[in-house]
């Protein structure tokens, strides 16, 4: 890819923000602030959710989901017979049309249990997992930390449908080990917390946390067994317990929940069991914000210069500058492009200063400079964003010096 097909603008001057996110994914020019929770996602962000959107894909799929895309738009009937329409915390965050009687969903329990309803009629329908990526809408009366907290905001939700509580439970362990999969492959080391139902349901759910001294949640954690509580629970903890514990500040990359049977009930989604009775079934609620997840990697990898995100979730895994008039920096483009990488060639018409501190603001995580000095040497000068380490490595095996970089 070259950079001059490809849209990204950098700022050189930015106001203070709230959050480091904000700060560095605006100035960086990954996104545009739209209005106090809600933001416009630029190329370079694209980019990144969708890759952080890839991996969750995969190990959604690994674990029997089906991917679906569902309606964001959602009659209020529908709450209502769930019974969520008169929860007054449930209305605080719904974004309403009163002309049409509709909604915006925050969330997608009653929308997917109607639909299962039509497709399951016995135990050999069940189980059945549905998840999509989605954008939601929220009263966020709060919204602030960058993408961490928004009124609008990227997300996939996955629903699970069970014959029994003992089937829901062991899907529900086997979808929490997935989510650790996918944390790690993000380059996030989550912990388990237990944590309130909040409006989903009286039981305690399970979210993910990573730690972040800027991070807006408190919880008391065990690094030995990479788990905790919510500080909303720890009045249901003992005084020796509590003493074990570390309290840190965290943010949320994720939550899991169980809903048992009162939005199947509601709507009567009920299945014949093998001896032909008629029985409920078991459901659970799974979402990952997308866009939190960006600005969670963005607010844990950074320095002075700008962003550190991990390979696998960078907007291109190398940036080719060639500061001489010579083809050279076209050629290593080309040979990279073709062993698979993804490379951008900065052929903007700038001056070398500027095409270095955008290289460093962006966080590309290999940077390779042919400068006049360089090609005297017959060489091509690589820099490794995440430690610094600079190296000078001869021309005919920068491909293959950057192939083990990044393998």
């Amino acid at each position: 890819m070259r950079l001059s097909l490809f849209y990204t603008k950098t700022r050189r001057s930015m106001a203070s923000q709230d959050s480091i996110n904000a700060y560095l994914l605006e100035k960086a020019g990954f996104i545009s602030q739209v209005a106090a929770g809600v933001y416009a996602y630029l190329p370079m962000a694209t980019r990144s959710m969708q890759k952080i959107e890839q991996i969750i894909r995969e190990e959604m799929n690994n674990i029997g989901g089906s991917e679906v895309i569902f309606s964001a738009l959602q009659p209020k009937s529908t709450w209502e017979k769930s019974g969520r329409w008169e929860d007054k915390n449930f209305r605080q965050i719904v974004y309403m049309d009163p002309e049409a009687d509709m909604t915006f969903g925050a969330t997608h329990e009653e929308p997917m249990t109607i639909v299962v309803k039509q497709g399951v009629q016995s135990y050999r329908d069940l189980p059945v997992i549905l998840y999509q990526f989605q954008t939601k809408f929220r009263k966020e009366l709060r919204a602030k930390s960058g993408l961490l907290r928004g009124r609008e905001f990227r997300m996939k939700d996955l629903y699970s449908f069970h014959p029994d509580e003992k089937a829901h439970h062991e899907f529900y362990e086997e979808a929490a080990n997935a989510y650790l999969k996918a944390f790690k492959r993000l380059g996030l080391d989550a912990y388990r917390v237990k944590a309130s139902g909040g409006i989903f349901g009286a039981e305690l759910s399970d979210e993910f946390q990573v730690l972040c001294q800027t991070g807006e949640d408190e919880v008391l954690i065990d690094h030995k067994t990479k788990t905790g509580f919510n500080k909303e629970v720890e009045d249901q903890l003992k005084a020796i317990e509590i003493k074990k514990l570390e309290r840190v500040k965290t943010i949320e990359v994720g939550n899991i929940f169980h809903l048992g049977t009162k939005y199947t009930d509601a709507f009567d989604l009920k299945y014949l069991d093998a001896s032909g009775i008629r029985q409920s079934v078991w459901m659970g609620s799974y979402g990952i914000g997308i866009s939190r997840l960006l600005g969670t990697l963005a607010e844990l990898n950074n320095d002075e210069h700008g962003l550190k995100l991990p390979r696998q979730i960078a907007p291109f895994e190398v940036v080719v500058i060639d500061l001489t008039d010579s083809k050279t920096g076209t050629k290593i483009h080309d040979q990279l492009e073709k062993t698979g990488r993804e490379v951008l060639l900065d052929d903007r018409d700038e001056m070398a200063g500027t095409k270095l501190v955008d290289a460093d603001l962006i966080g590309y995580p290999i940077r390779l400079v042919y400068s006049s000095k360089t090609a005297q040497e017959g060489k091509v000068e690589i820099k490794e964003r995440n430690s610094g380490k600079v190296t000078l490595v001869d021309l005919e095996d920068v491909v293959k010096h950057v192939e083990q970089l990044l393998s």
